[in-house]
């Protein structure tokens, strides 16, 4: 049971300081556009990047501890 949790700790300390950053990125680029549509574009970014970087970094980490 502590496994699990231990990964999703890990999972969520990865994608919020890139879900903050991408915020952050729109608002500076001051892009005033739909809200479903900043949607879009974060997770185009976001999932194939926890997909196939992130999550595989959290899995060895894990395995190592």
């Amino acid at each position: 049971m502590k496994k699990p949790i231990l990964h999703a700790l890990c999972i969520w300390a990865l994608v919020y300081p890139i879900v903050t950053l991408l915020l952050l990125g729109m608002r500076a680029l001051e892009l005033q556009i739909a809200i479903s549509l900043k949607a879009l574009i974060m997770t185009v970014i976001l999932v194939p990047l926890m997909y196939f970087y992130l999550v595989p970094k959290v899995h060895q980490f894990l395995a190592r501890h």
